[in-house]
């Protein structure tokens, strides 16, 4: 490694790091020693500090904030900030052609700011998909599985190492988390679970290379220090990957807790900042006896690969299901409800389009058993079923729509998708 390329290793370490005012100092050290020299060296140096002050304001989820734009406004987002870096670092590259080891750094910084571009404009439509009724997990995994494929051999430079593992942490912790929220859609255990520890294992790694000690100072207050000092963008991330987790554990509850003590069980699942399954004992237990279940209900027709819960070895032959095989109860409080089967089996079936594309929250009572039934989509394959023993009062349904509402949103992601606008509440 000849010295420039320590120059630039040291800035993009100190960048990765969060420590931005090093690497800073790294730069303008560099520029005083060159003092007076010209050349694309010092065209390089001059549009480094930009970046660092770009990346702080990424990392702390700038690029969601709005911007007041207007008209002859000159747009200040930090999506414009990248593009007009990456306009800068053309220029610096086509003044570099005689001097290769700028030309290349600078062409690969034009790679990783538009990496940066279209992971911005991927938060964009995770927040804009937070705020529509649709949550579709399958076109938002594509999405992010091509941007890191297409960057994958792109600002590989050895003076790029530090930013080039983040970028690839990051991308690779969104994959895994969305591909667990695929797999738990079609009630997949083992590859949900697979994911889950992809996604949590490169968050771990991510998060032992921030070491910064520099004060962050971009929309945290002095009490907020206190208690968590990591770039808003890592603590969305962790939460996305928590919320992500307390959805698993309620969807494969009865497989979990099969493998612990109940207490254990409790315990666990109450250490979530979102208990699920306690949610659902609290709602019933507040019925009592009038609210004979509340379930989760999959729609397992025309799923190839359907095996039920659990692991299941591959090369195991499994029969598809049929009839009311097709319609397995997921997870239910306070006792699996056979009984109901055949009237939600059939209400799902009848309804399961419109209740899919959320056009609506199916509410009816029942002349045969004299139960009323509610029933809302949490995934396309995926119902939630609340029974009562009686028909119920206009008051009482709605309590019960907004408690399917609050879980349904929760459980869709729309509540943490909401929150990568940090003033968005």
């Amino acid at each position: 490694m000849d010295y420039e390329e320590e120059i630039l290793s040291m800035f993009f370490t100190n960048v990765a790091q969060l420590c931005f005012d090093k690497a800073k100092e790294v730069v303008e050290k560099e520029r005083e020693i060159k003092q007076g020299t010209s050349g694309p060296w010092g065209m390089l140096l001059t549009h480094l500090s930009p970046l660092a002050t770009a990346e702080r304001s990424y990392l702390d989820l700038g690029s969601m904030v709005t911007k007041n734009k207007g008209f002859l406004r000159k747009d200040n987002s930090l999506r414009s900030m990248y593009d007009t870096m990456r306009s800068d670092f053309r220029r610096v590259e086509e003044c570099a052609r005689n001097d290769r080891a700028v030309s290349t750094v600078s062409s690969q910084l034009c790679q990783f700011l538009s990496a940066r571009i279209e992971l911005i404009d991927f938060y964009e439509k995770m927040y804009q998909v937070g705020t529509s009724k649709h949550v579709r997990f399958e076109d938002m995994l594509n999405v992010i599985e091509d941007i890191a494929d297409r960057f994958s051999l792109m600002f590989t430079h050895i003076s790029l190492t530090s930013v080039k593992t983040a970028f690839n942490l990051e991308c690779e912790i969104l994959v895994n988390l969305l591909k667990a929220q695929v797999e738990m859609q079609s009630w997949h255990f083992l590859p949900s679970l697979m994911a889950l520890h992809g996604a949590n294992t490169r968050l771990s790694a991510w998060e032992r290379t921030l070491q910064s000690k520099e004060v962050w100072k971009l929309g945290f207050s002095a009490s907020f220090l206190k208690t968590n000092q990591q770039p808003m963008l890592v603590q969305w991330l962790v939460k996305f990957k928590n919320i992500s987790v307390s959805k698993f554990s309620l969807y494969f509850h009865g497989i979990l807790a099969q493998q612990t003590t109940a207490a254990d069980m409790k315990f666990l699942s109450g250490k979530q900042a979102f208990d699920p399954y306690h949610r659902i004992q609290s709602f019933q237990k507040k019925y009592d006896a009038a609210c004979t279940a509340v379930m989760l209900v999959l729609d397992a027709r025309g799923l190839e690969d359907y095996c039920g819960p659990g692991y299941h070895h591959p090369n195991k032959p499994v029969e598809a299901p049929k009839d009311m095989e097709c319609f397995p109860i997921m997870v239910s409080y306070p006792m699996k409800p056979p009984v109901h089967m055949p009237y939600v089996t059939k209400a799902i079936m009848e309804q399961s389009l419109a209740l899919s594309s959320n056009e609506k929250r199916c509410h009816t009572f029942n002349l045969k058993d004299q139960c009323t039934y509610f029933m809302s989509s949490i995934d396309p394959r995926v119902f939630m079923v609340v029974v009562f023993d009686s028909k119920r009062a206009e008051r009482e349904a709605q309590n019960v729509a907004n408690f399917i509402q609050e879980m349904s949103l929760q459980l869709k992601c729309n509540k943490v998708f909401a929150d990568l606008k940090p003033n968005s509440k």
